[in-house]
């Protein structure tokens, strides 16, 4: 179809009256070509083009990425999707996690076999996004920094806690530590600086300087109050008053 000719893999029912001149003909259009095979609709007045490569079988699916993309916007993949996108763990994700600041409906979608969750976050949150190339489309991820903030933000959308201890170890010496310093500044939930605290502090023996004399800084600027380490945890364990934070969950 010449949709796809014009580098289009994804459109909206709006492109398709533009395209096909008037809301008739495209309702017609994108009904016939769904029965055929050649449209997927992702969801209402969103559709997927497979392309020839797919041969009669039509077999195909778009990148989970691309796909989310599209299902919101403004959309970055986030959480543990974020995590698993910078090597940082080895487990894959059941979910691809998508950070919005606009509000859906529907907190989760299934498109193609491939779950999806949107996640709204306020704007002060909306900020740290690297745009990757995925099949030849640029999607937005959060960066390093950011994902690491998110994750001990949200640390059930970041899979465990076991995950986040990992990617912390992973990061400690990929990451800038001053973006980081930069982005807890402004970042509207204490909880997250006192966890990434602890852990750089108590799984890393062997962290950059720059990073010791920001963890100090962060440790004389710590927020009111004692947070969890696992939130959706017991509320039971050792206090480690440095981090006002309690231990109520094995890390190593």
């Amino acid at each position: 179809m010449d949709l796809a000719s014009s580098g289009k893999g994804i459109f909206t029912i709006k492109e398709a009256r533009d395209f096909w001149g008037s809301p008739h003909n495209a309702r017609i259009a994108v009904h016939r070509l769904i029965g055929k095979g050649w449209l997927v609709a992702l969801e209402r007045g969103k559709y997927l083009i497979i392309p020839l490569e797919a041969g009669v079988s039509r077999k195909w699916t778009e990148d989970s990425f691309i796909i989310a993309s599209a299902l919101v916007e403004p959309a970055v993949i986030a959480y543990w999707s974020a995590l698993r996108h910078w090597n940082w763990t080895e487990q894959i994700p059941r979910v691809v996690y998508v950070q919005t600041t606009k509000r859906k409906k529907r907190l989760r979608r299934k498109v193609l076999g491939v779950q999806y969750e949107f996640v709204t976050i306020p704007k002060t949150k909306f900020y740290g996004h690297a745009k990757e190339w995925r099949n030849g489309k640029l999607v937005l991820i959060t960066d390093k920094e950011k994902t690491l903030i998110d994750c001990a933000d949200d640390v059930e959308r970041a899979g465990t806690v076991e995950e986040l201890a990992k990617a912390v170890k992973s990061a400690a010496m990929e990451i800038s530590w001053e973006r980081m310093d930069e982005y807890l500044r402004k970042f509207p939930n204490g909880a997250a600086k006192k966890r990434l605290g602890y852990l750089f502090e108590t799984l890393v023996p062997s962290l950059p300087t720059p990073a010791h004399e920001l963890l100090e800084s962060w440790q004389q600027a710590l927020s009111a109050g004692v947070a969890l380490l696992q939130p959706a945890g017991r509320r039971a364990g050792k206090i480690v008053a440095r981090w006002r934070i309690l231990i109520n969950a094995e890390v190593s």
